[in-house]
């Protein structure tokens, strides 16, 4: 049985300056200089590259078998034989991927079979896939997170048509069995990701420096005792006291956190040397405050679209740091600390009274090379060269079509709604767009912890965070929902206002949107679209 974890989630530090009241970043916890649990050496362990899958003739094909990890208990992927090992896809917009995902996890059966339960009541049997930050179709054999369901000896068979005018960047795959999903890509690391290649022709002096893909997962049960209500096979939560988040930078949640499935490895790279580092977090409900120790670092692209995206705004931004809530990614470029060493982490992020306590954690240690090496050390500014991809992101956008309210909320037993709805498989769509328009979506959280806004098949951008405009409009596909604050003497609470993209005609079908903190999704914060 899993522990239940209350949430993470959290809007862009390079936001800070517009996220208005009930945000972290105009309302700092104080930093803590000692590291958190995982602190040491990993004896100067280069970070591991996982396997890459590339097409052939335009198709990248793999295959994928769910089975359980005897050292875990916990299920995972194998590729190729490798128990644990799951590559990253890296394609060319306009490609399509093919895996064929096998389910060998063991068939749960209800105890009111009489047949005895497995030790784990927590473990499920069913498996699939969901493609994530894509611009493809929700109907099957794509990215149907729905009808799509592989149970113990079935295989599914997905063939995902990237678009050709698809965004160049990062993006990633991993289940999204509803009431495991949490357990499967947090705390078992099922996850893997996606890159589409063609950034550099947007930014050339991309294509001279080092690209390293980084995913950062937090793996294992952690410390949370689990709870057993009967229901067969099901993870059943944890309720925990509100305002319990007192100390948000002095806690153990004893999951171990991981860059590439290492602990805390070297990132060589040399004094002024500028890296291109794509970040994916990949955990269950961890937020990301990723820093480069004594450095500035400049971001690039958001969820696998450039900064630049949308018409009129700036290539790039530069940062004291990045603050990534889960499942978003990051694509930035980092100097090579002066001193010849350094440390990349993820600090201290305090997210709200009821909010899980999220501490600093080393993830690598920057080190200079034993040698003198190639490497980029241009000080120019990061220059434009071929325009992005003509899409339905790129152009002007057309008047909202109909505007919509949205309201995240919970109980304490825990149960998280959307509009006063917990979600099941047979809930019907809470609401029906149309194809060709946009919406404006005010999202509003009433709780006391922030939350993570996630949609499938598209982007939406971004345009106010608690009533405050933002400066920078930019497209996402996971976005920090901040908690309820104060004004004066009155508690208020947290909002986004976002343009939904609906434009684009291969979108067309049931698809859905949920809070990406894992275990509130699991626990009911979800609910179903349908695009006609």
């Amino acid at each position: 049985m899993i522990r239940r974890r209350l949430g993470l989630a959290v809007a862009l530090a390079w936001l800070a300056a517009c996220a208005g009241p009930g945000s972290e970043a105009l309302s700092p916890v104080s930093q803590h200089l000692s590291l958190a649990p995982n602190v040491g050496r990993s004896g100067g362990v280069e970070l591991p590259e996982p396997p890459v899958v590339r097409p052939v003739n335009g198709v990248a094909k793999f295959a994928l078998i769910a089975e359980l990890d005897p050292a875990t208990g916990q299920p995972t992927f194998s590729y190729e034989g490798n128990l644990g090992v799951i590559p990253t896809i890296e394609i060319e917009p306009g490609d399509a991927i093919v895996v064929n995902l096998t389910d060998n996890l063991p068939k749960i059966i209800p105890p009111d079979s009489g047949t005895v339960m497995p030790d784990e009541p927590g473990l499920q049997d069913d498996m699939n896939l969901h493609f994530h930050g894509l611009g493809s179709s929700p109907k099957r054999p794509g990215d149907d997170v729905l009808t799509m369901l592989a149970q113990p000896g079935q295989a599914l068979h997905y063939v995902v048509h990237v678009p050709p005018n698809q965004e160049p960047g990062l993006y990633w795959y991993h289940p999204h069995v509803h009431g495991y999903t949490s357990y499967d890509v947090g705390e078992s690391g099922m996850s893997g990701a996606i890159v589409v290649d063609g950034i550099e022709k947007h930014f050339p002096a991309l294509a001279k420096m080092k690209h390293r893909l980084i995913i950062v997962r937090a793996t294992g049960i952690g410390i949370d005792a689990p709870q057993d209500d009967g229901t067969a096979g099901m993870p059943m939560a944890t309720a925990r006291p509100l305002n319990s988040n007192t100390h948000p930078c002095d806690f153990d949640d004893h999951l171990t956190v991981t860059i590439n499935d290492a602990s805390q490895p070297d990132i060589t790279i040399a004094p002024g040397e500028k890296q291109f580092f794509r970040v994916l977090n990949a955990t269950g409900h961890k937020t990301l405050k990723l820093d480069v120790e004594g450095e500035n670092v400049q971001l690039v692209a958001i969820d696998g679209y450039s900064l630049d995206t949308y018409p009129g705004t700036g290539p790039t931004e530069t940062l004291p740091y990045i603050i990534v809530p889960p499942a978003a990614r990051a694509e930035f470029i980092v100097t090579g600390p002066k001193v010849g060493h350094g440390r990349f982490r993820t600090l201290c992020y305090n997210t709200g009274p009821n909010g899980d306590p999220d501490v600093q954690v080393l993830l690598a240690h920057l080190v200079a090379p034993k040698q003198k090496m190639g490497g980029y050390f241009s000080s120019q500014p990061l220059a434009v060269g071929s325009p992005l991809p003509r899409n339905y992101y790129t152009q002007k956008l057309p008047a909202p079509a109909a505007k919509r309210l949205v309201v995240f909320s919970e109980d304490n037993k825990p149960h998280f709604f959307i509009n006063g709805k917990s979600f099941s498989m047979n809930s019907p769509p809470m609401f029906v767009v149309h194809v060709g328009t946009v919406e404006e979506w005010h999202i509003v959280n009433v709780t006391q912890e922030i939350h993570d806004f996630h949609i499938h098949q598209l982007h939406f951008l971004v345009i106010s965070i608690n009533g405050v405009k933002v400066p920078h409009p930019y497209w996402a596909d996971s976005q920090v929902l901040p908690h309820r604050y104060m004004v004066g003497t009155k508690s208020v609470p947290g909002q986004i206002v976002a343009i939904m993209n609906f434009l684009d005609p291969l979108i067309k079908g049931e698809f859905l949107f949920h809070c990406h903190i894992l275990d509130h999704e699991d626990q009911g914060m979800m609910a179903k679209i349908e695009a006609i």
